[in-house]
């Protein structure tokens, strides 16, 4: 047995026999969100940063400013001749208050909120309260920023975004990115949305009533950067996740579980002094909830020319199925499956192009990139609990948190010992991979393409 597997072999057995991973995660769900502007997104700062120097890691910050928000209250009612009722709702991150007067009229359903279903209701949608739900459209799966951009270009008064799954959970989550949005925009309970569906099946007008007061002051914030020396210093592989999650929840699965996967690296690495054959840079996102901005300023603001992949792991926790999408890229596509053995479990390996994570901007600058995340059982429940108050610890079992932390080990191990990483992209080919997966138009309604 040669050292490197020896030391591999003594990582592993620590994994499984230490319970520190869970305790991990559930540190950093008893902060509280970690939403960007917070209290405790500054507390997580500081306990990664503590943590971090205690195992003598090298660790840096990089700050930056953003455009920020806080929530306010919000009012949903609604009135028709046989009900008058205020409903539970919640407003969406970075979408304007009504500033001290209530939004009223009309409120219509939207089904999906793809251009095709709105299409065929787009007369009467001026000057109304638009009501979407989360669930896929006749279109496919649409991200939420693309449903709210739709509903802003038919000339909806107020975007009403309803959860499709059940559970009485008000979804949140940005209608745009960095910048506040057009109109108002609020979450409601899968329940409330069918109570007025069929409402308005009853009854021809059904009248709502919104009021919501958000601040949106100017913030800044900070990525935690570490770096692990790797025997080929000039080569260096990104693994990162964002650190912050909705003010709704504790972000347990969004994110906290994968930050405290690679803060339990950093740790296992420093205990056993794992040298990897390239150097890893482990960067803490901060303000990925906003839209993925914190990641797009870093990589439009830094040199990245020694980085030759970059490992995104975003919801690795709360499935033990691992999903590794290779963002359309053949190569790594053929990369990923020919290593398919050399990893904990199989893993569910695709050419999918996730473009609302932190793995996105490395992508625009044609770098290498993986998302890797816990595979649903059912992927009709979309994020299931995500973005909801009930993303907490309590739905991670320790087995899985072991699980994922094992195969973050051996998977990043494995990638990096590759005799050959995959090509660098050219701005034509990242456009022709777009394309090709036809998400030009999407990428424009979500502003997230920069090409001419």
């Amino acid at each position: 047995m040669n050292e490197v597997s020896e030391i591999n072999e003594r990582i592993l057995g620590r994994i499984f026999s230490e319970d520190v991973i869970y305790e991990r995660i559930k540190d950093l769900c008893l902060m509280g969100s970690r939403f960007s502007g917070t209290d405790s997104e500054k507390e997580a700062q500081d306990y990664m940063l503590h943590f971090l120097r205690s195992y003598s890691v090298d660790v840096s910050e990089y700050e930056f400013e953003y455009q920020g928000w806080i929530r306010g209250d919000c009012s949903f009612e609604i009135e028709s001749s046989k009900i008058s009722q205020e409903f539970p709702a919640i407003s969406l991150v970075l979408a304007p208050s009504t500033n001290g007067e209530t939004i009223e009229g009309t409120i219509i359903d939207g089904g999906g909120g793809s251009e095709t279903e709105l299409k065929r209701i787009q007369d009467s949608i001026p000057g109304k309260l638009l009501m979407i739900n989360s669930g896929d459209t006749e279109e496919g799966w649409l991200h939420r920023r693309i449903k709210y951009a739709n509903s802003v270009d038919f000339g909806a008064k107020v975007f009403v975004f309803a959860n499709h799954n059940p559970g009485q959970l008000f979804p949140t989550g940005s209608v745009r990115s960095n910048r506040i949005g057009e109109i108002p925009a609020v979450g409601i309970s899968k329940e409330t949305y069918e109570l007025i569906k069929e409402i308005i099946k009853k009854e021809e007008v059904v009248n709502c009533k919104v009021n919501v007061s958000n601040e949106t002051p100017k913030l800044t914030s900070k990525h935690i950067i570490w770096e692990i020396p790797g025997e080929i210093e000039d080569e260096v592989i990104v693994i990162g996740g964002h650190y912050d999650g909705h003010d709704i929840a504790q972000g347990a699965v969004d994110n906290a579980a994968s930050i405290a996967t690679i803060l339990e690296l950093a740790r296992l690495y420093q205990r056993f002094n794992y040298v990897p054959k390239r150097t890893l840079r482990f960067i803490a996102f901060a303000v990925e909830e906003f839209g993925v901005v914190g990641s797009t300023i870093y990589t439009n603001d830094v040199d990245l020319s020694d980085v030759v992949a970059m490992i995104n792991l975003d919801g690795l926790v709360g499935h033990i199925p691992k999903h590794i999408t290779c963002c359309g890229i053949e190569e790594l596509f053929t990369q990923m499956n020919k290593l398919k053995n050399q990893m904990l479990y199989d893993p569910k390996i695709s050419k999918n192009i996730v473009t609302a994570s932190d793995n996105y901007p490395f992508f625009l600058k044609g770098i290498p990139n993986i998302c890797i995340f816990g595979e649903k059982p059912d992927p009709r429940v979309g994020r299931g609990y995500g973005h909801t108050s009930a993303d907490t610890f309590d739905k991670i079992t320790r087995l899985d948190a072991k699980l994922s932390l094992a195969f973050a080990f051996i998977f990043i191990d494995a990638f990096n010992r590759m005799e050959v990483m995959p090509k660098k992209l050219s701005e034509s080919e990242i456009v022709k991979i777009l394309k090709d997966a036809k998400l030009e138009d999407q990428l424009k309604l979500l502003e997230k393409w920069p090409f001419k």
